[in-house]
């Protein structure tokens, strides 16, 4: 309690922050009432609107160009009015057209996402720390509590001196994401061991692999809880995970604009952080699909900062939840699966679309591989990659082969290459599917 209410918030006065302030915000306001939160949502979408229509050139350009009109938006259905916002629009904008001038310090985040083309979104210090307060936030959802101890898996090795300020004060051993020998994952689980930490927060491919070198030593060591972000959380990586540390996953989704977005409770239940922002699943049009339904995901963060997104095409692929409110209590809007990335699906012949989980569903039953890519360059065929084990055998192939025409489609053209090794991506996460069309 003392580093919750004192410790922390004077952090934040020395560094010229509020994170705390805002966790605590958020932390109230997933149990307000639906209505409550639906008012604040649109008091604060107008505020948006206003602003970018006032501040932002590239908006005012945008705007005027498809005739929208800020006043006729009333509710979050006529956010329809206004044409999705592409990377590629603020970064030809940015920063001159695409960006405002607040009263805080600001910071640029570069990012690259599945494509590889550099994409830069600007943070000052509130937007900065609504999105830090809601990591905070993320981390209550899996029964984590402040002071209880964490080894967490990162990007860099290098902390700058508030990193590590926070690394000092929430007790994380911070450790690579990218160096998975069997030596450094032996290491890992001998700081969780001797430290007796209680929670293993980070990249979800990460984490796998300290499960299954847990599983491999016979670490027995249990622990409270598991943190994902940042990458896709398989359902295998997930079996595995929570079978190796005798704990539940809490699953979040967020991008590397600065947006958080959603965190999983311990219903299962995606929910959206509503005052933060509001999530549109949509289809090929820009519409908003039925309950149940799969689409792309459009982001409107609420606060404007220096560089506003509304109806921001991030380019994930999710399902609209078909339930009503969920059993935990938080009225925040639920999301019922986030599916990946639109470029992690391939579209066959007949004009079904096989996703991520179509494909590691059928490969992970197979202990011969080790792990595999698949490729689409055109509308009939796909080409696949494995890293064999020992024991595979051309019958394993032949095998996973039938698997994907009788479950895909029996007309897609499949050929097949075994490879030593499958690189990561330039963003060093794994990409199982990956679709060129």
């Amino acid at each position: 309690m003392l580093l919750e209410r004192a410790v922390l918030p004077l952090a934040d006065f020395i560094s010229g922050q509020n994170v705390m302030e805002y966790y605590h915000f958020f932390d109230e306001s997933q149990w307000w009432s639906p209505e409550d939160l639906y008012a604040y949502q649109m008091k604060s979408l107008k505020n948006l609107l206003r602003i970018s229509s006032e501040e932002v050139p590239f908006y005012q350009e945008y705007f005027k160009r498809y005739g929208v009109n800020v006043e006729s938006i009333k509710n979050r259905s006529d956010l329809s009015q206004i044409p999705p916002v592409r990377k590629k629009d603020l970064r030809q904008a940015y920063p001159d057209k695409c960006v405002r001038k607040t009263q805080y310090p600001f910071q640029e985040f570069h990012t690259s996402g599945s494509t590889g083309i550099p994409f830069v979104a600007r943070l000052d210090v509130p937007t900065l720390s609504e999105a830090r307060a809601l990591m905070l936030l993320r981390a209550k959802f899996s029964g984590w509590s402040f002071g209880e101890s964490m080894l967490q898996t990162g990007m860099s090795l290098q902390r700058g001196q508030t990193k590590r300020l926070k690394d000092l004060l929430l007790s994380v051993k911070y450790v690579s994401a990218f160096d998975l020998s069997d030596i450094k994952l032996d290491q890992y689980l001998n700081v969780i061991d001797k430290k007796k930490l209680c929670f293993v927060m980070g990249y979800p491919g990460s984490i796998y692999f300290l499960a299954k070198r847990a599983q491999e030593v016979g670490f027995n060591r249990k622990l409270k809880g598991i943190v994902c972000w940042g990458d896709n959380l398989y359902e295998h990586y997930r079996r595995t995970i929570e079978q190796a540390f005798g704990c539940k996953i809490t699953d979040t989704y967020g991008c590397g604009e600065g947006i958080q977005v959603a965190a999983q409770c311990q219903m299962g239940s995606y929910h959206v952080f509503m005052p933060h922002v509001i999530v549109e699943i949509v289809d090929e049009n820009g519409l908003s699909v039925a309950p149940g339904a799969t689409g792309s995901v459009l982001l409107t963060r609420l606060s404007p900062g220096p560089m506003p997104l509304i109806r921001y095409y991030v380019g994930d692929i999710a399902k609209k939840s078909s339930n009503g409110r969920c059993s935990c209590g938080r009225s925040l809007e639920t999301l019922e699966a986030i599916e990946g990335r639109d470029t992690d699906i391939i579209v066959t012949p007949r004009g079904n679309r096989l996703i991520v989980h179509f494909f590691t569903g059928i490969f992970e039953y197979y202990t011969s591989i080790e792990t595999f890519k698949v490729t689409q360059e055109e509308v009939d065929r796909i080409h696949v990659e494995i890293v064999p084990k020992a024991d595979f055998t051309p019958k394993h192939w032949e095998m996973i082969k039938k698997e994907i025409l009788e479950k895909g489609d029996p007309n897609l053209e499949i050929s097949m290459s075994l490879v030593d090794d499958i690189p990561y991506e330039a963003s060093n996460k794994r990409r199982f599917v990956v679709s060129k069309i």
